[in-house]
């Protein structure tokens, strides 16, 4: 008797090892065809849980930001102080980006090789990064509310500030311009000092 295929299970393990692919030869040079040598399941097997590249790509996007998602909101959770969840949460950011560099390496790839095809690809990143932003509000406007940070505080104008910094910390990283994710901290340590009352 042919043992049953978990469905949920194996779209999972195609995921995983599709990030890793990704991750290794970049976008541009994973083929269904690599997935499938990778994965063990045939090519027109793979059809069936994907319709595309582009699919599997945005599912492991989501995978990543999902994930770092949760984290973020056990974070906002906590009951320690506004500056130090908001000190927490850009960590955990950071660190993610620099655990994973290589596959984000390869959703820069991604971006750049559809902006240079003419494709706006802001809607697909704001998709992705909004999630972020919101992070960033809720902390600072609770912040405000709370006396934390200054009162005149625009949490919407400051929460693009820290988006802005945690993107250029980020290229510097996958640039490999810094080789550590502690500068980029050190910078958020420094921007949670100027805004606290």
């Amino acid at each position: 008797m042919a043992k049953e295929i978990n469905h949920t299970e194996r779209r999972r393990m195609v995921i995983v090892k599709a990030m890793r692919l990704f991750a290794q030869m970049g976008y541009s040079k994973v083929s269904f065809l690599t997935l499938s040598e990778a994965t063990g399941i045939a090519r027109t097997a793979l059809y069936r849980y994907f319709k595309s590249k582009r699919e599997l790509f945005d599912e492991a996007i989501h995978e990543i930001t999902g994930g770092l998602m949760v984290e973020l909101s056990d974070i906002i959770d906590r009951k320690e102080s506004v500056a130090v969840r908001l000190e927490l949460a850009c960590s955990q950011v950071i660190d993610e980006i620099y655990r994973k560099r290589e596959f984000f390496l390869a959703i820069f790839d991604f971006v750049f090789s559809m902006v240079r095809a003419g494709e706006d690809m802001t809607g697909r990143i704001a998709l992705f990064t909004d999630g972020l932003k919101h992070v960033y509000r809720k902390l600072l406007a609770e912040g405000v509310r709370t006396g934390e940070f200054a009162e005149d505080l625009n949490a919407q104008e400051m929460a693009d500030v820290f988006f802005a910094v945690m993107e250029s910390s980020s290229f510097r990283m996958l640039l490999a311009i810094e080789n550590t994710s502690d500068t980029a901290k050190m910078r958020f340590k420094s921007l949670i000092r100027t805004i606290r009352k």
